[in-house]
């Protein structure tokens, strides 16, 4: 009789359930029998003798895994998000197995929970068998493993999605799928708060994900109007307007911060291009100044497009240094929509460079990147009705998804050669603390389908020193993971 399975876990709270049942609804379909699942607190050394023991949690408050510390089999996991797993013989009998994932905070035990699902169960696992074996696939959990061990803990801190509110059709499946890519924010830009704002942000934190609001500061589809108006009037009736929106939409609302464009997003001549810079900079500081004396603890994002203020950084210096500045369109890809336009790049790496310290050592820096699925700006209009984000059918979602992998099929190949110059971008910014990276994936169906680019990217953002074709090699085998068409 083969020796059986067992789950062991600290708890099953609030902040731990989500990773639980991600690596449990990975484990357990293997199994034509139901996984158990045991408390650490409840269980002895002698029944553990007698079977193969899957266990995770926080290496502080389990038994089990400060075992597993004791045999050197995994590490101490020191940074935030840091988690150290191990796959090979069992400390409590050789004769079984154990896989033991430790984790430093709630955050990492979600992300070891999904490397394991992703990397080892979708790789590491195979490695050697005969896949040409029926048997194979079956279970293969039921053979002796692959050992491995993994310590890791991300590179860049902040790893983010970018999208509009309405294009979001399932939030709940959104979020799902960014935790199982290790993402920890999203920007969702809105013209009206939705009226389900506070239910998303809840269920964002229950998978470590932070939600950052995003609305106008005077940004608008013909920004060069709203800069006409401005020369002739001045800032005083936007500033208004920006204070009473947060006031009245944003400031009672569920989140962790706000994100806003100006005017910004203009190719201008050389001298608008002066007056713009120092209009939108005395613009944001003086109102960002007002919201941070009465919200002191407010995290502030300024979406600010290259393409106007490239030439004037001497001006957008000035920035106060306590706003977040995410760059976007700042040249070739990956800041351009498409991921086959990468023809001035090094110029695109020199700027980026430089706004990884504009403001000094300590620049709060942050970049949209691109090259996946955008609105369809031919048919936008805005909208200034209540909406319910992310509630639509399964049948709306899969319809939708049909269309939406005719573009995949071409950005795909265009990342499977292209994403060399993402690592080289990513990496840049890789000794800096405070970065920022936020990837536009609009109307994408990513709550449906995990495709592969939006994995590449995560991926990226955890390991950008690896080479990439090992990182593509990888995440191809994501068991998570789709190509267009496929």
């Amino acid at each position: 009789m083969k020796t059986g399975w067992i789950l062991v876990v600290d708890d099953y709270s609030d902040k731990s359930k989500n990773a639980i049942n991600m690596l449990y609804s990975a484990f357990a379909g293997y199994f034509d029998y139901v996984l158990p699942v045991r408390l650490v607190s409840d269980i002895c050394d002698e029944q553990l003798a007698h079977c193969n023991i899957l266990v995770a949690g926080k290496i502080a408050s389990n038994r089990l895994l400060k075992k597993c510390l004791e045999l050197s089999l995994i590490d101490v996991p020191k940074k935030r998000e840091e988690y150290s797993i191990f796959v090979g013989a069992s400390p409590f009998n050789a004769k079984n197995q154990i896989i033991a994932v430790a984790a430093k905070d709630d955050a990492a035990l979600l992300y070891g929970c999904a490397d394991f699902c992703n990397k080892y169960c979708g790789d590491i696992l195979f490695k050697g068998a005969d896949l040409w074996d029926a048997e194979c696939f079956k279970n293969p959990f039921d053979r002796k493993l692959n050992e491995w061990k993994i310590t890791l803990c991300p590179a860049i801190k902040t790893r983010a999605i970018w999208t509009w509110g309405h294009v979001i059709y399932d939030y709940k499946g959104f979020l799902n799928n960014m935790a199982r890519l290790k993402l920890n924010q999203i920007v969702i830009w809105n013209d009206v708060v939705p009226l389900n704002a506070n239910d998303i942000v809840e269920y964002a934190h229950s998978l470590s994900i932070k939600v950052i609001w995003g609305f106008a500061w005077g940004w608008a589809t013909k920004c060069k109007d709203v800069l006409k108006h401005i020369a002739k009037n001045g800032t005083d009736d936007l500033k208004r307007q920006i204070l009473s929106t947060y006031n009245s939409q944003y400031k009672n609302v569920k989140g962790d911060g706000i994100y806003f464009q100006s005017f910004t997003e203009l190719n201008t001549s050389s001298k608008k291009a002066k007056m713009l810079a120092n209009t939108v900079t005395e613009l944001v500081n003086e109102v960002c100044a007002e919201l941070l004396r009465e919200n002191p603890n407010l995290h502030i994002q300024f979406g600010l497009h290259a393409t106007s203020v490239k030439n004037n950084l001497d001006v957008i210096k000035n920035v106060d240094e306590r706003i977040h500045i995410i760059w976007e369109d700042c040249g070739a890809f990956p800041y351009d929509y498409y991921p086959d336009n990468v023809a001035d790049f090094d110029q695109t790496l020199l700027l980026t460079n430089t706004l990884l310290t504009l403001r000094g050592k300590n620049e709060k820096f942050g970049a949209v990147l691109k090259g996946m699925l955008k609105l369809d700006w031919n048919n936008f209009e805005h909208f200034s009705e209540p909406y319910i984000l992310g509630e639509r059918t399964n049948s709306y979602i899969a319809n939708r998804q049909i269309a939406k992998e005719k573009i995949w099929k071409i950005i795909q190949a265009d990342w499977l050669k292209n994403a060399e110059y993402v690592r080289k971008t990513v990496a840049a910014a890789k000794n800096n603390k405070n970065a920022i990276f936020e990837a536009l994936v609009e109307d994408a169906m990513f709550e449906n389908k995990i495709m592969f680019p939006v994995a590449l990217y995560a991926e990226i953002l955890w390991t950008p020193n690896e080479d990439i074709n090992l990182i593509k090699e990888q995440v191809a085998k994501y068991p998570c993971v789709n190509f267009a068409n496929l």
